[in-house]
């Protein structure tokens, strides 16, 4: 019998602080622009069917966050700092860390934005870059 992963997920107070936090020091519109969006990008990770998740690694629920929360644009400004830092705020949780450039991490997150890369292509990039 295989013993069921336990990751510790964000919760949606957790997103919002951190989109305050990056607005607050970056600049830009404080504000969700749609509920749903947001809801359905921080249900991603956890998602499951028939009692197993559908990501099933640490690593892929992260990229999932990252995909997801970029990629809906759930608020009116900031998704793509809200995006990476949540990711990388998620891989902490779980005992994990991000190992990059700022150079680097700046245009992996403009690709997502861009819809450059798909999630397979997102997870792949954080697995390349957690520090061993």
């Amino acid at each position: 019998m295989t013993q069921q992963l336990i990751p510790n997920f964000l919760t949606i107070e957790e997103v919002l602080e951190i989109h305050r936090n990056q607005i607050d020091l970056y600049g830009g519109s404080h504000g969700i622009k749609d509920q749903g969006m947001l809801e359905s990008a921080l249900a991603q990770p956890s998602a499951s069917f028939g009692g197993e998740f559908l990501h099933k690694e640490i690593i892929e629920m992260a990229a999932a966050y990252c995909y997801h929360l970029i990629e809906n644009h759930a608020f009116n400004d900031g998704n793509k700092r809200v995006g990476i830092v949540a990711t990388l705020v998620f891989l902490e949780m779980n005992d994990l860390k991000f190992d990059v450039s700022e150079e680097v991490l700046e245009k992996f997150v403009i690709d997502v934005a861009s819809s450059q890369l798909s999630k397979t292509e997102v997870t792949n990039f954080i697995i390349k870059n957690i520090a061993r």
